[in-house]
């Protein structure tokens, strides 16, 4: 399976008014999957395999947009005391990341 068609399968998991650390799992999973493709067409970049590792891994670089990096901070985060996510929409978060590395393998 591609890494394009792994994002599409979990996206489809991703259901409607469902628990929100559930849906956070599956955006850290679906940036992830993005940025292990990266690495593996640019032997140069290297990430973790762990997700939540590769989102840690790319805020250590400043080789990439700010739009990607804010995006990386909020997936990566904990929530707060008050159980509330830095990242009000995860998905669109792994998808400014999803986007980014599309951008990248095709230029």
């Amino acid at each position: 399976m591609n890494w394009l068609n792994e994002i599409d399968t979990e996206l489809h998991r991703v259901q409607p008014n469902e628990n929100s650390g559930r849906t956070r799992t599956i955006a850290r999973r679906i940036a992830g999957i993005a940025l292990i493709e990266l690495q593996k067409n640019n032997p140069d970049k290297h990430f973790e395999k762990d997700y939540l590792k590769v989102l840690r891994e790319i805020l250590a670089s400043t080789a990439h947009p700010n739009d990607v990096l804010a995006a990386a901070h909020r997936l990566q985060a904990r929530v707060n005391v008050d159980f509330t996510s830095p990242s009000t929409d995860p998905i669109a978060d792994a998808m400014i990341i999803v986007e980014y590395v599309k951008q990248q393998l095709h230029s």
